[in-house]
């Protein structure tokens, strides 16, 4: 019967479908189309041949196999489409566990901030301490309820950082067979580039014998697999050997750069209540910072030593620039007995780009030195732990190839005449002569020592950039 081999064909294709298919991977409508469409060509080319027909009701027979093959082929895209337009919308919903937790933990602290924010009605009839305590319970409340909904800023960083690191099974597979070329073994391999951040790569690997391999020379592998210049880590080991370790390698920056600092202590004092900081962190940015402690002495150092350790602590654990200054303010209003108040004058420099970022708390202007000219940088902002409402203005300029950053605490400021101090410290530092930035920096600490009006401490750091 005509309708048999219609059904034979569809049977075949059918075996195929069940013996080769894979739920989910778009083959197998092109399975089941050659089955059917095949079968179906061969059967009536089998009876034709023995019955000698004509070539041209042969090639109609060619035709038919492939129309039925294409029509099947079509309907199983028009099927997938209708039912990933259909699925679409729970696809969205869907949300990992993990995940959904910490964005309920985020909400909670968010309205727990929100709950801190609500002030009490004013009392009357309260004497000046009264309304001081009341007043400085306010302030409380206020840094307390930053902290906490800074607590939910970290929270959704942490579970960016989580779910932005994954892993490349094939790439994976090349790099373990590219390392055991040169003796090491690598366990894992995870990768971490979420949207418009540079690559990192973190190799958990050692070797299999009693050698050693310099981590540079697997830096240059990676730089080979993934067609970019990749490059260890500033704190990482130096070489592989048998014991297990984890190397962080991140993409090659676009510039170096370097730092000189110099010091002087006021009159009278032994300790400077100035300290700086500087660091460099996996993601190519580069830190400098200078505090100045309130008065002078040990307090004034210890001051300005817990500002700095806490803001590296903190942009180290991977915080933004603004919630560790944040966060670090409403410790300071926080303090129960007498009050801190502390600059804090930040520079983050991105090392692929040469944008540099800065944060002024209270602190000095600074000053950048070009090729034509030098530019001043101010800031507005309170000093840290006046207030538990901390204002912050981020300033941007773009660094070049060969561009000097000064920064100064206000002591170098005010050592100079009044009225006149940014000026002539635009002056002093165009009329430096050429070397490295510690040269600079003594030459500029000496020249304004020589204006005899020095009664703070004084703190000059300076940095530079260049192209590698």
């Amino acid at each position: 019967m005509e309708w048999s081999k219609y059904v034979l064909s569809v049977m075949v294709g059918g075996c195929l479908l069940v013996l080769y298919g894979k739920k989910g991977t778009g083959r197998n409508k092109w399975l089941f189309g050659a089955g059917t469409g095949t079968s179906l060509m061969a059967m009536e080319l089998a009876v034709e041949y023995m019955l000698n027909k004509a070539a041209w009701e042969m090639a109609l027979s060619i035709m038919k196999g492939g129309a039925i093959f294409s029509v099947i082929v079509l309907l199983g895209y028009v099927r997938e489409w209708f039912g990933s337009g259909r699925n679409l919308p729970e696809e969205k919903e869907l949300l990992h566990p993990v995940r959904q937790w910490m964005k309920e933990y985020q909400e909670s602290f968010l309205q727990l901030s929100r709950s801190f924010c609500m002030t009490p009605q004013p009392v009357e009839g309260l004497d000046r301490g009264e309304r001081l305590l009341q007043l400085r319970l306010a302030e409380n409340r206020m840094a307390a309820a930053g902290q906490i909904q800074e607590m939910s800023q970290i929270l959704e960083g942490a579970m960016e950082r989580i779910y932005g690191t994954q892993e490349d099974g094939k790439l994976e597979q090349e790099i373990g067979r590219r390392m055991k070329l040169m003796g090491v073994q690598v366990e894992k391999v995870f990768f971490y580039g979420p949207r418009g951040k540079k690559r990192q790569i973190y190799l958990v690997m050692k070797t299999r014998k009693k050698i050693c391999v310099p981590v540079k020379k697997v830096a240059g592998v990676l730089s080979e697999l993934l067609d970019c210049e990749m490059m260890p880590d500033r704190d990482s080991r130096t070489f592989v050997g048998q014991e297990r370790i984890t190397v962080l390698f991140v993409e090659g920056t676009a510039y170096n750069v370097l730092y000189g600092v110099r010091k002087a202590v006021k009159k009278g004092e032994v300790v400077s209540g100035d300290n700086f900081s500087v660091f460099w962190l996996p993601d190519g940015r580069f830190y400098a910072g200078l505090s100045d402690g309130m008065g002078s002495g040990l307090q004034a150092c210890s001051q300005s030593e817990l500002v700095l350790d806490l803001l590296e602590q903190f942009l180290e654990a991977g915080f933004s620039k603004e919630t560790a200054i944040r966060m670090i303010n409403s410790s300071l209003v926080l303090q129960p007995d007498t009050r801190i108040f502390s600059t804090m004058d930040l520079a983050a420099i991105d090392l692929y780009t040469g944008v540099c970022e800065f944060l002024k708390i209270g602190s000095a202007a600074s000053f950048l030195k070009k090729e034509h000219g030098v530019e001043c940088i101010h800031g507005y902002s309170l000093p840290a732990g006046v207030s538990g409402q901390l204002s912050l203005d981020p300033f941007r300029i773009r660094m070049y190839d060969g561009n000097l950053l000064f920064m100064v605490t206000d002591g170098v400021l005010g050592a100079l005449p009044v009225g006149e101090e940014e000026q002539i410290l635009k002056d002093l530092i165009g009329n430096l002569p050429a070397g490295t930035p510690a040269e600079m920096a003594e030459r500029l600490l000496e020249q304004v020592e020589a204006y005899g009006g020095g009664t703070d401490d004084m703190t000059v750091l300076v940095v530079g950039i260049w192209k590698r």
